[in-house]
Parts: structure tokens; sequence; C-alpha cells
């Protein structure tokens, strides 16, 4: 069973009563995002060379540049830390990403409507409904004015409207799967996302460097 992201939340929501993120979590924020985006970007680019029906296509199209435009927008809103353990800290759990989600096997060729297909629709829909670090700050916090938190706020509804695209997507494509089996696998992905996102909580307020030894493989 995959580690719940919950216990972090906690941790961290308290982290953060104590004001916004500094540099360092900032830091830490941006680079698992863009790995996050970026992973999804990299599936997605293929799928510009690939013959398709024009209504899958114009969504994944579109997706695939608001993934880059994300991206980019949180870069430009970061303040970035100088501590070099944050960035080898980040490189780790992005490998571990990749890693875990398996995410290389949608890389090669073009993509069917079979299994590894929707079990990429389910990945980046886990991607988008899990990965949510809104509910972890109070409420007090100005979401508007702070560049860095005004950015989460535009990654947060801009995911909040594709996964509306994405829930018809999964219950419409049969990809020659049973109904049971589609669930399956889109509670796998959740599962999988949740204990990569439960390991990026564990590094936020913490020292630089301080989770290195004793990632979860």
């Amino acid at each position: 069973m995959s580690q719940s992201p919950e216990p972090a939340q906690r941790r961290v929501k308290r982290h953060f009563r104590n004001g916004p993120p500094d540099a360092e979590d900032q830091t830490r924020i941006a680079l698992f995002l863009q790995s996050v985006k970026g992973l999804n970007a990299s599936v997605l680019a293929k799928l510009e060379w690939q013959p398709m029906d024009w209504m899958p296509y114009r969504w994944l199209h579109s997706q695939y540049y608001r993934e880059m435009e994300l991206s980019t927008l949180v870069g430009r809103a970061t303040q970035w830390s100088t501590q070099p353990l944050i960035y080898m800290e980040a490189a780790q759990i992005s490998v571990d990403l990749w890693g875990r989600t398996q995410a290389a096997r949608y890389l090669p060729g073009f993509f069917e409507v079979d299994k590894r297909f929707y079990s990429y629709l389910a990945l980046s829909h886990a991607f988008m409904s899990v990965i949510r670090l809104l509910p972890v700050l109070p409420p007090s916090m100005d979401l508007e004015t702070d560049p860095f938190l005004s950015a989460l706020k535009a990654i947060e509804e801009e995911n909040g409207r594709q996964i509306q695209t994405q829930i018809r997507l999964l219950k419409e494509l049969d990809a020659g799967l049973s109904r049971q089996r589609r669930e399956g696998i889109v509670e796998d992905q959740r599962q999988c996302v949740e204990g990569c996102f439960a390991q990026f909580l564990e590094t936020l307020g913490q020292p630089p460097g301080a989770t290195l030894e004793g990632v979860d493989d």
C-alpha cells in the first residue's frame, strides 16, 4: 500500500502557520511542480505528431501547452534558494517520481486506445487531483498579490478545469478494458501519486539536505 500524504499534509499545515513559504520551500515546491509538469509534457509532446480524432487532440494539445506555460509561470514567480542541497534533494525526488510512475513506458511510439493510453490518462488525472498545495496554506495568506502564491493558485485553478475533461475521458474510454479494470487502474495511479506527493511534502520545512538519506524507493 502506498504512503498516504495526510500525515505530511498536517505537519506542513502546522509549519506554514508561521508564515508563507520561504526561499527554500518555494524552490522545493517549484522544482517538484516543474518535474510533474515536465513529465506530463514529455508524454503529451509526442501526441503533436500522432494522427488522432480532432476533439481528443484539441484537448491534449491544449493541455500540453498549458503544462509548459504553468511550469514557466511558477519558475518566474519563485524566490530561488542559494542552497545547493535543495537542488540535489529535488533531483532525487524527480528521479523517484519518474521511477515510481514508470513514466518512461509512455514515451516510445504512438499511443493506441488501449491499456497503456488509459493508464497514462489515469496518471495525468492523479497528478492534477492529488497534488494540491493550497489546502496546506492558512486561509489568511494573500493568494492574489504574492507572486508565488498567486502562481500556485493559477496552477490549481487550471488543474481543476482540466480534471473535468479527464474524468469524462476516463469514464467514456473503455480501451478494451472492463469497468472494474479501469477503476483499478485509476486507483493504482492515484495511490502511486499519493506516495510521490507524500515523499515531497516530507521535505518542506526541513533543513536543506535533511531528507537526502533514506528516501523511499
